[in-house]
């Protein structure tokens, strides 16, 4: 009966063990998720740099070398975007950010009528760091791996 006793809280020591093996692993895999993920004000403002940009076939995207500013005031300028504004969000799946720029309309006649468009345009990405190393970047392109990498 005494070994039964202790048998029994052996199993429950091992269960024990176990679950906090499992907890201390989840902790550490949620930890890092969010350091790579999730990015706070000051962490973002700064000086970034477009890297693997040759490739000109991507519409919108810079495909020569280019500095982005972000700037406290959710302000940015970029010689490539001009000066524009930007707006970042968190979800789930990390940090997002939307830059808007350009400014006015532009009027065009066409078969005597006039049509105004829009200068302003505007695309949402995401924000992210390689493990705990990296600084953090702004996703451009993922499948060719361009990006805005921070360097100041």
């Amino acid at each position: 009966m005494k070994n039964e006793t202790v048998t029994n809280r052996n199993k429950i020591s091992k269960i024990y063990n176990l679950k906090k093996s499992f907890l201390l692993i989840a902790g550490i895999f949620i930890a890092i998720y969010t350091y790579n993920n999730f990015f706070m004000g000051k962490t973002l403002l700064g000086k970034y740099v477009n890297r693997n940009f040759e490739n000109d076939f991507i519409g919108t995207n810079p495909h020569v070398a280019d500095t982005l500013i972000l700037k406290k005031d959710n302000q940015f300028e970029s010689p490539y975007y001009g000066k524009g504004k930007y707006n970042i969000t968190y979800s789930l799946d990390g940090t997002k950010i939307e830059l808007s720029y350009g400014e006015g309309q532009t009027n065009i006649n066409i078969n005597e009528n006039q049509i105004n468009i829009s200068n302003e345009e505007s695309f949402e990405t995401y924000i992210n760091r390689i493990w705990f190393l990296g600084n953090p970047r702004i996703m451009l392109f993922e499948d060719l791996d361009q990006y805005y990498e921070k360097i100041d």
